[in-house]
């Protein structure tokens, strides 16, 4: 049983819900990258394993999503993302093995190597690809009698998933798996990870900051859009199950610095903690969402204040490995729009004689 259900009985037969992961997510101890960067209490929680066939933080979202689309019905769900979306690719994945259709509606992005792996894989799920002159685009389709899934999954509903990530990482200090956290190093995209977290750390009576770095343009995440999501899903909690308790708002700390010039184009920041994590730790990281958040965290322990706080990473990447046989896949398959994610060149700092190691 999940963690909210464990904390509290009372939604579990509220909230549609459909097990798809593996939890909890293990907590790791990083002492050599820690030891190599001054904090000497540096910790890494597991989402990149979330599940079996497909890791990352989309899974805790998508099981109350399709729980969703299964109670009503739907034989189909929409969703929406850059073409390069683990999003999109996560929904594909998880929406067939359910038995449902889905569609991908993708907007451009710039190139990187897992753009055409992870659009080959969503082919290879069976998943209907379209693309959209804009993410703004995108987000006005609305087919009818399809469930729509929003950007990222973050939806009220969405977001649930991570209210209970926040009470699992809290059952997993109760069991002394790790010591509190001061703070919590997590990437920003939608705004789901963040808002679920600290709304479950809240319930759970931890102080834990959260460091959400912002890596999507700030119209899509900032402050007052995050507040919005974190209200709304709190209230949504506690009219299904009184027992869950109001808890204001507290403890995110919004980092702008790391996101570089636009989405999914890679820094030299964020590539150099890439590799640093892949060196001392074997961690998969990556340059869009994971290596930007990896980046603050790096800078931050430059500060002689923080190295000996417990810091946690939230690792939101998948880790699972892909099918080995994906390139027999023909691309020319696929909207014509997307040719040119394996026919362009891709970003400079993601070409395998980059100066500073691509992701994975």
């Amino acid at each position: 049983m999940i963690a909210l259900f464990e904390a509290y009985p009372g939604l579990a037969g509220r909230l549609p819900y459909v097990g798809l992961g593996e939890f909890p997510t293990p907590v790791h101890s990083l002492e050599r990258l820690g030891d190599a960067v001054g904090a000497r209490k540096l910790f890494v929680k597991r989402d990149d394993v979330s599940a079996l066939r497909y890791g990352g933080n989309k899974v805790r979202k998508l099981e109350f999503l399709l729980g969703r689309a299964r109670q009503g019905g739907a034989d189909h769900v929409l969703t929406l993302g850059a073409a390069g979306s683990n999003h999109a690719l996560a929904t594909a994945i998880y929406a067939g093995g359910l038995g449902l259709a889905s569609t991908s509606v993708l907007y451009h992005q710039p190139n990187g190597r897992y753009v055409a792996r992870n659009l080959l894989f969503a082919k290879r799920c069976g998943a209907r690809l379209e693309v959209a002159a804009s993410d703004r685009a995108a987000g006005r389709v609305r087919p009818h009698g399809s469930f729509n899934i929003p950007l990222g999954g973050s939806s009220i509903l969405g977001t649930v998933g991570f209210v209970s990530a926040g009470l699992e990482l809290a059952a997993q200090v109760l069991r002394g798996e790790l010591p509190p956290p001061q703070r919590l190093y997590v990437a920003l995209g939608t705004m789901g990870t963040a808002a679920g977290l600290a709304l479950g750390l809240r319930a759970a009576g931890l102080e834990t900051k959260i460091v959400a770095v912002r890596v999507v343009a700030e119209r899509i995440a900032n402050r007052a859009r995050l507040a919005r999501l974190y209200r709304n899903v709190n209230r949504l909690l506690s009219r299904l199950d009184p027992a869950f308790p109001p808890c204001p708002l507290a403890g995110i700390e919004l980092r702008d610095e790391f996101y570089g010039e636009k989405y999914a184009l890679f820094t030299p920041e964020g590539m150099r903690a890439v590799a640093l994590a892949r060196e001392h730790e074997s961690l998969s990281l990556e340059g869009t969402y994971t290596g930007k958040a990896f980046a603050a965290l790096l800078e931050d322990m430059k500060r002689p204040s923080l190295r000996d706080e417990t810091i946690l990473f939230w690792n939101t990447y998948n880790s699972r490995p892909f099918p080995h046989d994906l390139d027999e896949e023909d691309y020319r398959e696929l909207p014509g729009e997307l040719h040119r994610y394996f026919e362009e060149p891709v970003q400079p700092l993601d070409r395998v004689d980059a100066p500073f190691p691509a992701g994975p």
